[in-house]
C-alpha cells in the first residue's frame, strides 16, 4: 500500500508539550502587553486617581463645613470655572474638553515655537460636588519632567519584560521537554513490550510501567492477545478435525466411482458417472482450498500447466446444466487457444468456476459473455427482462466473497464492475508471470 495517503500519526506527549507551551506564550505576550501598557500609561492614570481622591476629600469637608478651603498643594491648584485655568491651557483647550470624572492632559511643549523643558504640561480633572457645584482640580508638570530619571527607569523596566518573557518561555520549554522525557519513556516501554507481545511470551509477568493507567492497558492488551491465541488454537483444532471428517465422504464418493466406472455402462450412464466424477474432483479441490484459506502461508496444491482455453471450455460445459430452462446464450471468444499458465488447479478451477456459475445464474434472460486475452479471463452477464428494461443490479455471494480472497492469497488481480443494464463485469488475471511461453519445436530436414 503506498504510504503517500497513509494518515499522519502524532505523538501524545509532543501533542500535550505544544499545546502547553503555546498556551504559557500566549499568556506571557498578553502579561507583556498588560505589564508595558500600565507601566507607560499607568502614571496618567494614577494620577487622575490622585486627583479623585482629592475631589473627594473636599466634598466630604465640605459637607461638614462650608468654608472649607479649595485642595491647594504642590503643583495642585483649585479652579471653580473654566476661565480661572491658566492661559496657556486656555489657549489650547475648549470648555467642551473636559468631561466630569475623566482626566484631561495637554503638553503645551507640542504647541511651543521650540520645545523646551520649562514648557508646562496640564492635567485637570473635572469633578461635580454633591451640592451641584463643579471645580477643576489641576496639576502642572513640566515637560522636561518626562526625562527625569524616574520616567526613564520605568521606560526601561519596560522593555526589560520583553526579554524577562522570553527567557520564562525558555526556562519553562526546557522543563516541559524534561518531564515529557520522563512521561514518555514509560509509555514508550508500553509501546515496545505491546510490539514483542505474543503467544509465545504470554506467560511471562506484566512489566510495571510506573502509571496505573499505563499498567491497566497492558492488562488489557495482553488479556486480548491471550485471547486471540485461544481462538487461534481452537480454529487450528477444528481444522485439524475438520480436514479428517471432511475428507472422508469424499474419499469413498471417489472409491466407489473408481468401482463403478470398472462395471459396464451404457451412454448415458457414462455421462452421468462422468458428472459425478467431476463433482467429487471439484468438491476435493474445493474442500483443500477452503482448508487453505485457513491456515497462514500454507501452499495451495500443485502447480500445473494449464491451459486457460480448453480449462474454460470444460468449466462451461460443466456448468452449463444452469441455463437449462433460461432465455440465455453463452459465448466464448479467446485470443488463442494455445495460452498456457502455470498455477495452482485447484484454485484456478475455483476462482473460474465461480464467476461462470455466478453468472449463470443471475441472468435470467440476457447474454453470458467470457472473453480470454492474454492472461486476463473477463465475464460478463447482460441482464434484459422480457420488455427489455434493466433489472435491478447484481449482488455479490458468497462465491464472488470466495474469489477475492483467492485473489488476494495468490496476488492475482480481481476487478469487479456493475453494469448498468443490471449484470456484472469480472476481470481475473493470474498475471504475467505464470504465462507458460512454449519453445518452438525444430524441425528435422
Amino acid at each position: 500500500m503506498s504510504t503517500c495517503c497513509a494518515p499522519k500519526t502524532r505523538s501524545f506527549s509532543r501533542f500535550v508539550r505544544n499545546y502547553v507551551l503555546l498556551g504559557l506564550v500566549i499568556t506571557l505576550v498578553l502579561y507583556t502587553v498588560v505589564v508595558n501598557f500600565y507601566m507607560l500609561y499607568g502614571k496618567w492614570m494614577v494620577a487622575s486617581f490622585q486627583l479623585q481622591v482629592i475631589a473627594e476629600q473636599y466634598d466630604n469637608e465640605l459637607a461638614e463645613n462650608r468654608e472649607a478651603p479649595l485642595p491647594k498643594g504642590f503643583n495642585i491648584e483649585t479652579f471653580t470655572g473654566f476661565d480661572q485655568l491658566p492661559a496657556e491651557l486656555r489657549a489650547h483647550a475648549t470648555p467642551d474638553d473636559l468631561e466630569i470624572g475623566e482626566l484631561f492632559y495637554i503638553n503645551t511643549d507640542k504647541y511651543a515655537a521650540e520645545e523646551n523643558p520649562e514648557n508646562p504640561v496640564f492635567l485637570v480633572f473635572p469633578y461635580q460636588l454633591r451640592n451641584g457645584d463643579d471645580i477643576l482640580i489641576l496639576q502642572t508638570y513640566h515637560a522636561g519632567d518626562e526625562d527625569s530619571i524616574y520616567f526613564v527607569r520605568l521606560h526601561k523596566l519596560a522593555l526589560l519584560s520583553i526579554p524577562f518573557a522570553m527567557a520564562v518561555v525558555g526556562i519553562f520549554a526546557w522543563f516541559l521537554w524534561v518531564i515529557g522525557k520522563r512521561l514518555t519513556k514509560p509509555s514508550e516501554n508500553l509501546q515496545n513490550w505491546a510490539n514483542n507481545l505474543t503467544a509465545d511470551n504470554l506467560r511471562e509477568p506484566i512489566p510495571d510501567f510506573g502509571f496505573e493507567e499505563l499498567n491497566d492497558v497492558a492488562h488489557e492488551l495482553h488479556r486480548s492477545v491471550d485471547q486471540i491465541d485461544k481462538f487461534v488454537a481452537r480454529e487450528r483444532e477444528f481444522l485439524r478435525q475438520a480436514s479428517h471428517e471432511l475428507r472422508t465422504p469424499v474419499t469413498i464418493v471417489s472409491g466407489n466411482v473408481e468401482l463403478l466406472e470398472k462395471s459396464p455402462l451404457n451412454a448415458t450412464q457414462a455421462r452421468v458417472m462422468a458428472r459425478i466424477k467431476r463433482a467429487n474432483r471439484n468438491m476435493q479441490q474445493l474442500l483443500e482450498t477452503l482448508l487453505w484459506l485457513g491456515r497462514d502461508n500454507a501452499p495451495l496444491g500443485q502447480t500445473e500447466t494449464i491451459n486457460i482455453s480448453s480449462f474454460i471450455e470444460q468449466e462451461i460445459s460443466d456448468l452449463s446444466y444452469l441455463m437449462g430452462g433460461k432465455h440465455v446464450t453463452c459465448t466464448f471468444e479467446p485470443d488463442s487457444r494455445e495460452t498456457e499458465i502455470a498455477t495452482s488447479r485447484a484454485a484456478l478451477m475455483i476462482v473460474v468456476s465461480n464467476l461462470i456459475r455466478n453468472a449463470f445464474q443471475h441472468t435470467p434472460k440476457g447474454e453470458v459473455k467470457i472473453t480470454l486475452s492474454g492472461t486476463q479471463i473477463c465475464v460478463e452477464n447482460a441482464i434484459l427482462t422480457c420488455n427489455g428494461q434493466c433489472t435491478m443490479p447484481q449482488g455479490e455471494g458468497i462465491g464472488l466473497q470466495l474469489v477475492r480472497r483467492i485473489c488476494e492469497r495468490l496476488d492475482w488481480t480481481c476487478t469487479l464492475t456493475h453494469l448498468p443494464n443490471g449484470g456484472m463485469s469480472v476481470c481475473l488475471d493470474p498475471g504475467a508471470e505464470t504465462r507458460v511461453e512454449r519453445k518452438p519445436e525444430l524441425v528435422e530436414n
